[in-house]
């Protein structure tokens, strides 16, 4: 499953059951893990999500753990680690004082920084992009094109929008770098879908946390046995 993206709020539901999920991406060969760190206020995001920031913050996390569990996932895993936040989780957490060789790339939805901040600043690609903004936001990432499905929050969707389908297209015409498709993707089919229309891969989030909800870690090995069938 190296063409997938699994997002994950640090620490939630707490940091050991973290790390058992960790784990089994881990032994399923996840290619990436989106780690969110969480804000107050993470508004481009759905209840399901809101809600695993909301526990987290509760429970106070620091930058110190925040660093520590960074240095740990890079000592026990393969898969490469994209911290996804708000310029709030930036500021709050010092992400910037972060040592740059914990993580491989760094998603900010609501802010703009110097190149080299971070590693591979990912930018969220829509259809209101032209070509010349694609590759302007692809000029300091060399990881994966991060295209959303339609417009609106994680979560919302009932149905899988196509209107990634055209910003896939502009993608593969100015960059090298896979195109993934997030927000909306459920189901295998939905990953079968977004690669028949030219993905290289998917982003997965709300429904991962929701399957976990669901049935624990059962319900995982299960949901992910079935994104096999769809992805390599």
């Amino acid at each position: 499953m190296k063409n997938l993206v699994f997002y994950l709020t640090l620490h939630y539901p707490d940091r050991e059951t973290f790390f058992q999920i960790l784990e089994l991406l881990d032994k399923e060969n996840a290619g990436y893990v989106e780690i969110g760190i969480p804000v107050s206020d993470p508004y481009i995001d759905g209840g399901v999500i809101r809600q695993t920031h909301k526990e987290v913050l509760e429970k106070g996390l620091t930058k110190g753990e925040v660093v520590h569990t960074l240095e740990e996932i890079r000592r026990r895993f393969a898969f490469k680690v994209v911290l996804m936040t708000y310029k709030e989780g930036v500021e709050h957490f010092c992400l910037s004082d972060v040592p740059k060789n914990l993580y491989d790339g760094f998603l900010c939805v609501d802010g703009e920084y110097q190149a080299g901040s971070f590693p591979n600043q990912i930018a969220v690609l829509g259809q209101s992009l032209d070509r010349g903004e694609i590759t302007k936001a692809l000029k300091h990432n060399e990881l994966f094109a991060y295209v959303v499905s339609g417009q609106g929050k994680t979560g919302s969707f009932n149905k899988l929008p196509e209107e990634y389908v055209e910003v896939v297209k502009k993608v593969k015409s100015v960059s090298k770098i896979p195109a993934y498709v997030g927000f909306g993707i459920k189901s295998a089919e939905d990953v079968k879908e977004v690669m028949k229309h030219g993905a290289d891969g998917a982003i997965i989030g709300t429904e991962f946390i929701k399957q976990y909800q669901l049935g624990g870690m059962e319900a995982l090995n299960a949901y992910l046995e079935e994104l096999k069938k769809a992805a390599a």
